[in-house]
């Protein structure tokens, strides 16, 4: 059995299940706690943990063999909870309950929720990435007005490139290069910490894909207008796939196994000098845009890893 953690209409999962022959159910933890049970047993009950689908069916969770952490979406809580501590509380129980559920599962995972959350932060990424050889960009995380403002100093005509941590939907930043209207919005940084890294000039940007111990790393091309952020740009890019440095691929792998990632969408940048510069992984980043165009097997890669439960990687 492959349990598949995302919601309906997916591209990404859609392209991966015309290549699974297991028996497959998608989840949506959305559904928690309104339309799906827990049922964990333990004690004198038996030992056993079990989902109850919104069609009265139930999956056993012990006959789950691979799980792939997808994309999830929020629990669709009670609306008559209101918006005060009862649905606080509400929130933190069927937090603590699935996350309970997932951790007691003997699966393999496409990630483990608890190697995701470590490798989103991007300075846990960093100074990983660093201490195992590959080279990132000079960078600085502050919130601190004169740090940044003496880094930028530093870094003078090469310039250097303001990043969020997350881009949220509620209130997102573009990924760009800091001019003067941001230079007088630098108090700003106080409010909350910002990364600043120095400008890498640009040859082609790689969109590396790491599923289970395979490397997919497909390049983009783009127009100038897009150099600091290749994503805005993809449709009017010359796409193709890239073959890695073998240092540069022995790096990645250990990236991966050090943050315990079987999944993860890699960017780095390729200078006009040939240097191969690391940005950072994404544990759930899309694919479809590199391998459609690309033309590279990820999706299958992707079934294949399910279906064997992992393996060596």
């Amino acid at each position: 059995m492959i349990l598949i953690l995302s919601f309906a209409d997916n591209a990404h999962v859609e392209r991966v299940l015309p290549h699974l022959h297991s028996p497959v159910e998608v989840i949506d933890v959305a559904d928690f706690p309104r339309r799906l049970g827990i049922l964990a047993y333990a004690g004198a009950s038996g030992d056993s943990l079990w989902l109850e689908l919104g069609d009265g069916r139930r999956l056993a969770l012990d006959e789950v063999r691979s799980v792939w952490n997808r994309r999830i979406r929020s629990f669709d809580l009670d609306p008559g909870l209101g918006d005060g501590t009862e649905r606080l509380f509400a929130w933190s129980e069927t937090q603590e309950a699935v996350l309970g559920l997932w951790y007691a599962l003997d699966s393999f995972w496409m990630n483990h929720p608890l190697a995701d959350e470590r490798a989103q932060r991007k300075l846990t990424q960093h100074r990983l990435a660093h201490r195992l050889g590959l080279e990132i960009p000079d960078t600085l995380i502050t919130n601190r007005p004169d740090a940044a403002a003496e880094f930028i100093a530093r870094h003078g005509d090469g310039g250097v490139v303001r990043k969020a941590f997350r881009n949220i939907v509620e209130a997102p930043r573009e990924t760009l290069k800091v001019g003067q209207d941001e230079m007088a919005r630098l108090e700003a940084v106080r409010l909350a910490p910002v990364i600043f890294q120095e400008y890498i000039p640009l040859a082609l940007d790689l969109r590396v894909t790491a599923v289970a111990g395979e490397m997919f790393a497909t390049a983009f091309r783009s127009e100038p207008q897009y150099e600091v952020d290749y994503r805005s740009g993809v449709g009017s890019a010359e796409v193709f796939p890239y073959t890695l440095p073998d240092e540069v691929e022995t790096g990645l792998r250990a990236l991966m196994r050090e943050l315990g990632l079987a999944y993860g969408a890699i960017d780095l940048r390729v200078t006009p000098e040939g240097r191969h510069v690391f940005f950072e992984v994404n544990p759930a980043g899309e694919y479809l845009f590199a391998s459609e165009r690309s033309g590279q097997p990820i999706p299958q890669a992707i079934a294949a890893a399910l279906e064997r439960g992992g393996g060596e990687w």
